[in-house]
């Protein structure tokens, strides 16, 4: 009795027959690095070098404190406002103008 012929898979060639390798590498281990890696390596290389190269700070002024805490509230009431206006309400519907609670 004869057996049916089966259809043979070839095998995979070796891994490196397909692959090129460089012929400037010469141990021919390379340094891999993605391009998003070398972006943020220079970048981070960038910010320290900024960061040594900045003069000495100088202590904060309190009246120029005092003028960005009053543009800050400034424009967080004028989100608000905003917003009321939007929705069609009125601060005294707030709970926070109720209860004196800004977040609540």
């Amino acid at each position: 009795m004869s057996r049916p012929q089966r259809n043979r898979i070839p095998k995979p060639a070796a891994p490196s027959s397909g692959v090129r390798k460089s012929s400037s590498s010469g141990s021919g281990k390379m340094l891999s690095m993605t391009y998003s890696e070398s972006i943020r390596s220079g970048i981070n290389r960038y910010h320290s070098d900024q960061g040594l190269n900045q003069p000495p700070a100088k202590p904060p002024d309190p009246a120029e404190l005092q003028k960005l805490r009053d543009q800050r509230v400034a424009a967080q009431i004028k989100n608000m406002e905003d917003f009321l206006k939007m929705n069609g309400l009125a601060m005294e519907e707030c709970v926070s103008y109720q209860t004196g609670m800004k977040y609540r």
